[in-house]
Parts: structure tokens; C-alpha cells; sequence
């Protein structure tokens, strides 16, 4: 019975083998061909899994850098030969394991041979941008640094942070060094000991061999300056707020602003004393006079006990809040609200609050009304000369002036007939025997005196300017006509000796030339360009097509009915190799046009502003003009005015690029939708909005 049931169940196996094995034999043909098809790519997933740490200890391990790695330059070179070459690009681009696995062996893991390779990858990494890499060496300066001098410099191998601070700010190329200077002008103001004193100490000290670096400009010396105090006062660092006080850094607005001439403007802890105490004040940073009068007009007992350091005391001294109308004269953008006056004497004990309303001149509606109507500044019209409106004080300047300081002999130049303001700035510029030159000098103190009507671009009447201010003497009123009283003196040189003259008492229109010595009277004058009657208001569409958007130091504003089409660039769009062109007017673009498209630096040419010369050019769009140009910071402010109150109309609610250089990475720009006006990175893209003005 059991060899039976063997027997049966030997028959059923052999019963089946045949079929089995014809199975399996065709199941190990079909095997066979996918596995020889497959090999390929088994392969390469197996390099791909693991050989990106593998290239990086592979290349540890070899320990020769020699044909690749040199410390002398400003950016190490990428291997030509593996495993290497991998290591470096695994690395930068942060592949798999490859930073961990160099990051592990460049601590305290391996040989020190396998350590200094291993940190000669992640420099090179870095040096092509690897953030991941260069991540490595911030982190060790924090975590590692010595408490004391050399901090964080590996002064032997040039593998630290010190290496990339020594680059040169205006030449760098280094991918790495850009990297850590922006991760570090963050990290600075939280005054982290290491990286302060890593900062300071690279900017005062040689790295050699790093034939990059430059003391005076290297990125260590960008970044160690008074706004990084500034900065971390601002954010509650005590230390900071303590050393920004001792070195007069932030005890006021215009300290600040004299520290750091980019601040931008915002809220700022100005310290009041050697504990490091602060209040926390609004400065306006548009100007050296925004500055210093919302400082004072945000002061307080603390604050205004730091004479000669506060705000209100620099502000009295320079004549910026001491009316209503100085404020408006020295901040153009002021806007209407309560000020700290300075008016009765030097403060902290005169602050005088008053509420001050400005709107610019409406010349329109006094010119209407004729010859002698005293406009809403307080000035009156005497008149249109040369091109130009032009208008006078109310009252002559009090006393009698010499033309020269009393002594003859000198040709001074100024001898234009038609335009007194040429003569004035020749005659307050010259430094001689003759100076000052009185005359001049008269309405050189109305434009810094308080009685200035909100102007402080007096001047002194030319020959025939004085003429006309003769013929319309009745009308505009407050001539002296008192024979040998009532002569008044313009601004034209006749010769070395004698200058022309009008006698208001007789009619005598620089009938004879007087002596520079003699004392006579003097009424100083300002004038407007004309503008387009076509357009007196505005918002209004000109004549030509273009838009009234403002006026601003004597000059109207007009823009065109859109953008330029798209959006640009500040610079070129580059992110590197930034350069500060000068171009920092304020408040006339066309100087900081000028600059932008004659520049032949790393960042020309400068996209924004080539856009208006581009409308310059185009002859089917530029109205017949050829001096349009991208608007200075306080152009764009008066324009962004005027599109807040709804009167300049398609404009979009973003960033309109600004001709004001910041700094070498920054350049100003005016938002369209809150009108914040701040610094931002040359390379991005804005709007060009493009003016012109008369």
C-alpha cells in the first residue's frame, strides 16, 4: 500500500515534468532577454542613488586638489577631471548626499587632510553659487568661531568667511561672496559676536594671498558701518543702541542721515543717552531738512536734551522749520500737518506748534488778475521777461548795500543783462578782495532768512530785469521815488570798477554806471518759467499732448499719457558687479539722466532711463520734444500726488523706477500704490513713467 502510493504519486510528478520544465525554460529565455535590456538602466540607477556622495568621498579620499584648487583667486575652479569635478557640481547643487557627506568630513571626522579637502569642495561649491555650500561657512563662523581676533579667518588655508569679505565690492564675481554679503547684511544687525567681529576684523586686516582684496572697498568694509548699529538698535539690541550713541550715530533724524546718507525712511530708535535709552521716532530720510524737521517735530524733553545733537536745535541753525513756508521751501514734499516750529530763538525752549497748509503757487490765478497782484505765496507779480514770469517781494531789503564789499577793481563775470540769477550764482560763489559782494549777499539771507515766502531762489535783479521792475514800479508798489534815496542796484557789471543801476525817483533806467562802493537799495526777485496756458491745472492735457502733473522748485512738471511699454531693469538686470554712478540728484532727473546714459560701467547701459532717451528718438511718440527723462526721487513724488488726488489718471498701483541712485545695489524708486518710496535691487523690473519740465 505504500509502494503504491509512491508509486502513484512518482507517476503524477513525472506526469507534469514535462510541461514544467518547457515552462520554465521558456520563462528563463523571457528573463534573460529583460534582464539583458535592463542592464543598462539598472546601471544607472545604481549611479544615480549613490554615486553623488560616492564623487565626494571619492575624491576626499584621493586627497589632491593640486591641479584644480588655487587659494589665491577670487573664484576657484571647477575640476576638469572626476571624481572631483562631480564632487564640486554634486555639491553646489546640492545632489543626494553630497553636502552632508562633505560637510561631515570637513568637521571633525577624517584626517586633517580629508578635512581640508573636504572644505576645499564646499569653497569651490560656494564660489559658483552653491547656497547649501556656502551656508557652511556662515555657519561655522557662528558656531566656531574664537572669541577673539582672528575670529572666524583660517588665516592658513583661506577656506572661511573671511576669504569672500576681502572680495572687492565693485569687481566682484565670486557667486559666493554675493551670497553670504546679502546673508550677512541681514544677520548683522541682530549683532551676532562672531559675525560683528568676523566683519570688523575683515575689513581692517589683509587676507593674503586673496589678491582681491581691497581695504577701502572690499565687502567687509560695506557692510561695517553705522547702519549696521543703526539697524540693530533699531531692533532692541542694547549694545548696539549703547555704541550707535557714543559715536553720535542715531542720537537724532539727522544723525542718522549723516551716518548712513542712504537711510531709508521709516522708524528709527534714536538714543538719548550712554545707557543706551531710545524713543522711537518717524524720519522722513528724503533730505538732510526732511530729516532734521520731523525729527523735531517728533521730539521730546529726551530727546531735546542733546543739544547740539537733536533735530529741532540742527534744524533752527540751518533755517528749516522756522516758518511754514521755510518748511515747504527746504522740504518740497512736506505735507500739510502740525510742525515744531523754531521761530523764536533757538529751541529745546521755543518749539512753537502751528498748522502748516501748502500748495504750490498758483501763479495762474495772479498773473490774471494783472501786474502787481500779490499771489497766494505772498509774493507779487512785477511781470513776464525773457520767457519767464517774474515776481518780487513785497518790501525792499531793509538798509542800503554796497555792491562789492567797498572795493573796486575786480571784473567778476557777471555781466548778463537778461538774467540776474546767473549773475547771483557767479557773484555768491566768488571768494576775493571784493567779496562778499553785498548787493547779492542780501538776497543770498532772504533765501536762508524766515521771511523767505516759502522761496529760496532770490535773487538779484540783471539790467534789464530792474527795467522792467521800473516801468511796473506804480502798479507792484513800495519803490522808493525820493531823489538820491530811490536807487536801486542790479546785478550787471558794467566793468572792474562799476555796475548798472536804476534811479527810481527820476526814470533814469541805468542811465549812468555807479561805483561798486556806493550804497544804494536793493529788491531781490524770483522767476517761473512760462508754462502752457493751454493746461493751467493739473491733470489738464496740454496743447501737445502732454500732461501738467506739478510743479516743483520753480519748474513745471509734465509727463506723458502712459507708461513706456513694459518694464525694465534699473542697470542692465545684472546682479553683480553693482556700481553707485553718482546719479543722486533728488530733485532734477535730467542731472542723473545725464550720468546714467553717458556711463560706461559694469551696469550699463541703465535700462530705465534709456527708455525715455528712447522716447527721445521716436519721433511718433515724443511730442515734438527731446528732453524727456526718467524723474528724479521728489519729481516722482509730486507725480504720485497728483495721482492720489485722482487728477493724473493710468498709472499702475506698483513700483515706478526713479533716475536716483541709492547705492551701489540700490536705486530709489516711488510705489504708485501707497507712495512708499524706498531703495531696491538695480536688477529688478519696474515701471518708467518719463517727464519733462519748463
Amino acid at each position: 500500500m505504500k509502494y503504491y502510493r509512491c508509486k502513484r504519486m512518482s507517476l503524477k510528478f513525472k506526469h507534469h515534468q514535462a510541461f514544467t520544465l518547457m515552462e520554465m525554460m521558456i520563462s528563463m529565455v523571457v528573463i534573460a532577454i529583460l534582464m539583458a535590456a535592463s542592464m543598462p538602466m539598472i546601471s544607472q540607477f545604481s549611479t544615480f542613488k549613490t554615486g553623488v556622495d560616492k564623487n565626494v568621498m571619492k575624491c576626499i579620499t584621493n586627497n589632491s586638489s593640486s591641479s584644480w584648487f588655487t587659494d589665491a583667486t577670487g573664484v576657484a575652479t571647477v575640476p576638469a577631471t572626476e571624481p572631483c569635478r562631480a564632487a564640486v557640481v554634486d555639491t553646489q547643487y546640492n545632489r543626494g548626499r553630497a553636502y552632508n557627506t562633505a560637510a561631515w568630513y570637513a568637521g571633525t571626522h577624517g584626517t586633517s587632510a580629508q578635512q581640508l579637502m573636504a572644505k576645499k569642495i564646499l569653497r569651490t561649491a560656494c564660489d559658483q553659487g552653491g547656497e547649501k555650500a556656502c551656508d557652511y561657512f556662515i555657519n561655522y563662523c557662528q558656531t566656531n568661531g574664537s572669541g577673539s581676533a582672528p575670529y572666524c579667518d583660517d588665516t592658513a588655508n583661506f577656506l572661511d568667511v573671511t576669504y569672500y569679505l576681502h572680495q572687492n565690492k565693485n569687481t566682484n564675481t565670486n557667486n559666493g561672496a554675493t551670497y553670504i554679503y546679502n546673508q550677512l547684511e541681514t544677520l548683522l544687525p541682530k549683532m551676532i559676536p562672531n559675525f560683528v567681529n568676523e566683519v570688523f576684523y575683515a575689513c581692517v586686516n589683509n587676507q593674503t594671498p586673496n589678491d582681491n582684496q581691497n581695504l577701502s572697498v572690499n565687502l567687509a568694509c560695506e557692510l561695517a558701518k553705522p547702519r549696521i548699529y543703526i539697524q540693530a538698535c533699531n531692533a532692541g539690541n542694547t549694545g548696539a543702541c549703547v555704541i550707535a550713541y557714543n559715536n553720535n550715530y542715531n542720537r537724532s533724524c539727522k544723525q542718522v542721515k549723516t551716518a548712513w546718507s542712504n537711510a531709508p525712511t521709516g522708524n528709527y530708535s534714536l538714543t538719548y543717552n550712554s545707557s543706551g535709552d531710545y524713543e522711537t521716532v518717524n524720519c522722513n530720510m528724503s533730505s538732510m531738512a526732511s530729516a532734521s524737521i520731523t525729527g523735531c517735530n517728533a521730539a521730546t524733553a529726551n530727546l531735546l536734551g542733546n543739544a547740539p545733537y537733536d533735530d529741532c536745535t540742527y534744524a533752527h541753525g540751518q533755517g528749516y522749520n522756522q516758518t511754514c513756508p521755510v518748511i515747504f521751501a527746504n522740504w518740497s514734499t512736506a505735507p500739510t500737518g502740525t510742525y515744531n516750529l523754531t521761530t523764536n530763538g533757538a529751541p529745546p525752549t521755543a518749539l512753537v506748534s502751528d498748522t502748516c497748509t501748502y500748495s504750490p503757487p498758483n501763479h495762474a490765478a495772479c498773473m490774471a488778475s494783472g501786474i502787481g497782484t500779490i499771489c497766494s505765496d505772498g509774493t507779487v507779480y512785477a511781470g513776464d521777461s525773457g520767457g519767464r514770469h517774474l515776481f518780487i517781494t513785497q518790501t525792499n531789503e531793509p538798509g542800503t548795500y554796497t555792491w562789492s564789499n567797498g572795493v573796486n577793481g575786480l571784473s567778476t563775470g557777471a555781466t548778463n543783462s537778461n538774467n540776474g540769477l546767473s549773475n547771483y550764482n557767479t557773484l555768491i560763489g566768488l571768494s576775493n578782495v571784493e567779496s562778499p559782494y553785498m548787493a547779492a549777499n542780501a538776497c543770498k539771507s532772504l533765501n536762508n532768512g524766515p521771511n523767505n515766502y516759502g522761496h529760496t531762489d532770490w535773487y538779484l535783479p540783471a539790467r534789464n530785469e530792474l527795467n522792467l521792475l521800473y516801468d511796473n514800479r506804480a502798479s507792484i508798489g513800495n519803490f522808493l521815488t525820493v531823489e538820491y534815496y530811490g536807487m536801486y542796484y542790479s546785478s550787471t557789471e558794467y566793468n572792474s570798477s562799476s555796475v548798472c543801476m536804476n534811479y527810481f525817483f527820476n526814470g533814469s533806467a541805468c542811465y549812468t554806471y555807479e561805483s561798486k562802493h556806493n550804497a544804494y537799495k536793493v529788491r531781490c526777485i524770483r522767476s517761473a518759467n512760462i508754462a502752457d496756458v493751454s493746461c493751467p491745472n493739473i491733470g489738464n492735457t496740454c496743447a501737445d499732448n502732454t500732461k501738467y502733473a506739478g510743479y516743483i522748485d520753480s519748474r513745471y512738471i509734465f509727463t506723458t499719457s502712459a507708461d513706456e511699454l513694459g518694464t525694465y531693469s534699473w542697470n542692465k538686470g545684472i546682479k553683480v558687479g553693482f556700481v553707485n554712478t553718482g546719479a543722486t540728484d533728488l530733485d532734477y532727473g535730467m542731472n542723473n539722466q545725464n550720468k546714467l546714459i553717458a556711463a560706461t560701467d559694469s551696469g550699463a547701459p541703465y535700462k530705465a532711463a534709456n527708455a525715455c532717451k528712447l522716447l527721445n528718438e521716436d519721433i511718433a511718440r515724443n511730442k515734438g520734444y527731446t528732453d524727456w527723462y526718467l524723474p528724479a526721487v521728489n519729481e516722482a513724488n509730486v507725480i504720485y500726488i497728483g495721482k492720489a488726488a485722482g487728477l493724473l489718471l493710468n498709472f499702475i498701483a506698483d513700483n515706478y523706477w526713479t533716475s536716483t541712485d541709492q547705492s551701489d545695489v540700490y536705486a530709489k524708486y516711488k510705489r504708485f500704490s501707497d507712495g512708499n518710496q524706498s531703495g531696491n535691487g538695480k536688477f529688478y523690473a519696474s515701471y518708467v513713467r518719463c517727464i519733462r519740465s519748463e
